[in-house]
């Protein structure tokens, strides 16, 4: 599969699995807000079934796009033939740790090479490297493609392993931040650029 294939299908298949989270979101939200009519629900064994099947649900999809951002984060790094092997590996060893020990441990033990993998990528696109690869040209882009990606890793990261974490909430917003920061980068360089003054 030549690469720029490979990009264009691995674009259509993160944007249709985000489609899907979102249209599950709406789904969640707007049966939450049905049975919040009756303000005792959550106190029920009718809130715990919502939550299981809601999170039953979103870790497929959630397994998707983890495999999408597996593939998408490394090309930064390794050359295609490495890439596949590297991602095949990773996802083997996944799917080991998901039998032995869980679903939770499985993806978080994914989410934790991306989110070192995307490290190494950001602070070589801050340093400018030629080494990492990029589709687009322009810094300010790159930068925030960057950002973007490790603060989407991050939001996944938490919600699969640290729920129950009293730094939960604290880490979404650091997730947050880092997606709002990504794609204000990507989507506005020219004016990133007229205001810092940087080419």
């Amino acid at each position: 599969m030549k690469l720029k294939n490979y990009d264009y299908y691995l674009i259509i298949m993160t944007a249709v699995i985000l489609f899907a989270i979102g249209l599950v979101s709406l789904y969640g939200i707007t049966y939450y807000n049905y049975l919040a009519v009756n303000p005792e629900w959550t106190r029920t064994n009718q809130y715990s079934q919502f939550i299981e099947d809601m999170n039953s649900y979103l870790y497929p999809l959630l397994v998707l796009l983890l495999i999408c951002l597996g593939l998408c984060i490394p090309k930064r790094l390794f050359e295609q033939n490495i890439l596949i092997k590297f991602s095949a590996m990773a996802l083997i060893f996944t799917f080991i740790l998901t039998l032995e020990l869980g679903i939770e441990t499985g993806l978080g033990f994914l989410l934790a090479i991306m989110i070192g993998l995307q490290i190494i990528v950001l602070i070589l696109t801050f340093k400018k490297s030629k080494v990492i690869r990029f589709e687009k040209e322009g810094y300010f882009t790159r930068l925030g493609s960057s950002i973007l990606h490790l603060g989407l890793i991050i939001l996944i990261f938490n919600f699969v392993t640290l729920r129950e974490n009293p730094f939960h909430i604290s880490i979404f917003w650091i997730g947050m931040l880092l997606v709002t920061a990504g794609n204000i980068l990507s989507f506005y360089p020219v004016k990133m650029v007229s205001l810092l003054g940087n080419k």
